[in-house]
């Protein structure tokens, strides 16, 4: 797992520190602004108010991807940030963190209801419009790098029938909706096939945490929905007790 933390140097240049989460190093680079669209940050600095004045039109398509905060009131500087060790790094990179998930998690238990209603009417209306709306809640409820789902979907496939005629016929396959900043819908091969199979048993439960591993920062989890198997598979660096309840609570409420 890699986490990006960036530092607007000028109106032109950002810093971008990567943090490499087991192996515990760090690596710099310096990108043009107009590049943060590409990155896969998980919190930038902001301490000049004219570069934010210069920049706003751009962190406001940002800011719902990660935080911005103003460096100052981290007592951080460009020059301090430039310098941080990996542990410090990764203590500030945690800091953050958890204060965008708290904000992210008491967001969604206020709107609850309605947020349950709207997915439910995705769910009988357009499937995969659920998912693709559920990756983004899911990623920033999470506070998560990058995140992968993994559901059952049925295509029509062509067979011979007993007169050797050519005829569509459904088949149940597996399909996946991966990435980092931004999810991607591909068709499941073996390894989600898989993967289905051998979290066969966890399906009993609406939804569970099935492994957090917060020294490798794996997290995987099971749902379902109206007997529909999920598999949701992300990394992260940590994961609290309000998080396993507002997940837990979404699809509690889908059930009904």
């Amino acid at each position: 797992m890699i986490i990006s933390l960036g530092f607007i140097r000028s109106s032109s240049q950002v810093l971008i520190k990567d943090l490499d989460w087991t192996q515990n190093s760090l690596s710099s680079k310096i990108i043009d602004v107009t590049d943060l669209p590409d990155q896969n940050l998980q919190g930038l600095f902001i301490d000049d108010n004219d570069h934010f004045s210069s920049l706003v039109s751009l962190l406001e398509k940002e800011k719902s991807h990660y935080p911005i905060l103003d460096a100052r009131e981290e007592d951080l500087g460009f020059t301090a940030f430039e310098a941080l060790p990996a542990q410090q790094f990764k203590d500030l990179y945690l800091k953050i963190m958890n204060r965008w998930t708290l904000h992210q998690n008491l967001s969604s238990v206020e709107d609850l209801f309605k947020l349950t209603n709207h997915f439910r009417e995705l769910w009988k209306k357009d499937r995969l419009s659920f998912f693709e709306e559920l990756w983004y809640w899911l990623k920033r409820n999470l506070g998560a790098t990058d995140l992968s789902i993994i559901f059952n979907d049925v295509v029509s496939s062509e067979e011979k029938d007993e007169n050797n005629e050519k005829r569509e016929r459904p088949k149940l396959t597996q399909a996946l909706l991966s990435g980092a900043k931004k999810g991607n819908f591909t068709p499941g091969a073996l390894r989600e096939k898989e993967l289905m199979q051998t979290y066969l048993e966890k399906f009993h439960d609406v939804f569970e945490v099935t492994e957090f591993n917060g020294a490798k920062g794996q997290f995987v989890a099971t749902a379902q929905v109206e007997r529909s198997p999920i598999i949701f598979m992300a990394r992260l660096g940590q994961l609290n007790q309000l998080q396993r309840t507002v997940l837990a609570g979404l699809f509690n409420g889908l059930q009904h």
